[in-house]
């Protein structure tokens, strides 16, 4: 924990150094407060606070009493002689933390005379923080995106079309992925790395129970007979302290129980799937009680699978390269057993180029060295994400592959959440209506009449 405690706070330093170093916020000019600081980058105050004085020793920022931290007033920011590429990205980003670095370094082995700078700003307001960026004369050479942002943008035209210059790029790519990064026939963002949602389980935490590894064919009756043997009071005090899976309620992670149930979120789908869907989770969660619920701040908030008090979770390959630091096992990938569709979410993160990019070759040979086959094969690795190039099954087994949907150069029957959901807003409403479902507190039959009303706009 003490790694990570340091690695928060000296990112977190990181993060501001760059966003003043390159005048987003500028000398005299207001820091986001402690608070502010604490909810949009997800750590706490200590490591907020230990950040600040970091920067406070450096002579970037004063602290002024009762009224916050400026930068200091009497700041002066050289003007660099080498060529600089800049890079917005949301954070936190797994994606950025561990893929990033590794492909920064192999472009300035070929570039060494290029400083790559990154900006990263919180995923709650990064539209807001994209805007007053161009706003102020930094518009990015490159931004990062999640598939989810990407689908909220909306200004397409404020971007570059790519198909042109990466089109052999994007024919090593898998076709689903690019299908979902396409506006209007052209495609607005190179994919970077994605991963459908898949369950991922303990195998010691199986063994220990003599429970058999989950099969190709396992079934439902198989998932609920593991979770419930996996869920135990290990210390004898009265209290559950071992669940059979971790579940979140983010809509990054539950649909995929209605997809596999025939439920996709448009009006006229079926209100029985969906009654099947929430009552599910209500019996997993509340009668059974072998799924403990985790509420998403950042991500799907997964460490109690991490620490190993849950023996499975529904996660991604984005979100488990981001474990290996504080694991002491080997995850394992197993078939979603929720329904009788084979179906998955599919989550991405992509390069997008603005039109009025300050250097577009430039930016565009960083991509190239980024989507370097080679480089991706190392990626994948050394880091655990899937690449978008059809290499895979290079560094992956077949069997997990398959378990992950992915068939040869195709990935079967994953669906983003813009698949589902036409208008992005209402993903956030459904979120909102949702609370007092999670709690229990409204039955999957009263729910989901509302849903459907939400959907259908009624």
């Amino acid at each position: 924990m003490r790694r990570e405690s340091e690695f928060r706070y000296s990112k977190l330093a990181h993060i501001l150094r760059e966003q003043i170093l390159s005048g987003y916020i500028k000398p005299g000019e207001f820091l986001l407060s402690e608070n502010e600081l604490c909810r949009y980058y997800g750590i706490s105050r200590t490591s907020v606070r230990k950040s600040l004085e970091q920067l406070q020793k450096e002579g970037l920022i004063i602290k002024k009493v009762g009224q916050g931290t400026i930068v200091s007033p009497d700041l002066v920011i050289p003007e660099s002689a080498t060529k600089v590429i800049r890079i917005m990205a949301p954070a936190p980003s797994h994606y950025v933390d561990h893929c990033l670095p590794i492909i920064i370094e192999a472009f300035k082995r070929k570039y060494p005379n290029v400083e790559v700078r990154l900006l990263s700003f919180p995923s709650t307001n990064f539209r807001e923080s994209m805007r007053t960026a161009m706003e102020l004369g930094h518009a990015p050479h490159l931004l990062i995106v999640t598939d989810r942002q990407f689908d909220e943008l909306n200004q397409f035209a404020s971007f570059a079309s790519l198909q042109d210059r990466f089109q052999g790029t994007l024919d090593a790519m898998y076709p689903r992925l690019v299908e979902g990064f396409r506006r209007d026939g052209e495609v607005k963002a190179m994919p970077a790395t994605f991963s459908p949602v898949y369950l991922a389980y303990n195998a010691r935490l199986f063994a220990e129970q003599g429970i058999p590894r989950p099969e190709p064919d396992w079934t439902l009756s198989d998932f609920l007979s593991a979770a419930k043997r996996l869920t135990l009071d290990t210390d004898a005090d009265g209290i559950t302290n071992q669940y059979g899976l971790l579940f979140s309620s983010s809509s990054s992670r539950w649909p995929v129980i209605a997809l596999q149930n025939g439920y996709h979120f448009q009006p006229g789908s079926s209100r029985e799937a969906l009654v099947r869907t929430l009552d599910f989770i209500h019996n997993a969660v509340y009668r059974e009680r072998s799924v403990t619920l985790c509420q998403p701040s950042y991500g799907a908030n997964s460490k109690a699978f991490v620490y190993e008090k849950t023996a499975m979770v529904l996660t991604t390959a984005i979100e488990a390269a981001g474990w290996a630091a504080d694991l002491s096992f080997e995850p394992q990938i197993a078939p979603l057993p929720f329904g009788p569709e084979k179906a998955s979410l599919l989550v991405a993160n992509g390069f997008m180029i603005p039109t009025h990019c300050p250097d577009f070759d430039l930016t565009a040979q960083f991509l190239e060295t980024a989507l370097d086959p080679e480089l991706q094969v190392e990626l994948a690795k050394t880091t655990s994400f899937l690449s978008c190039l059809t290499v895979n099954d290079q560094v992956c087994e077949e069997e997990d592959l398959r378990a992950l949907n992915i068939v040869g150069d195709q990935i079967i029957n994953c669906h983003y959440l813009s698949d589902m959901f036409e208008d992005p807003m209402l993903i956030g409403e459904l979120e909102a209506e949702m609370e007092l479902f999670w709690t229990g507190l409204e039955s999957a039959d009263s729910f989901a009449d509302r849903m459907i009303r939400i959907i259908a706009g009624t």
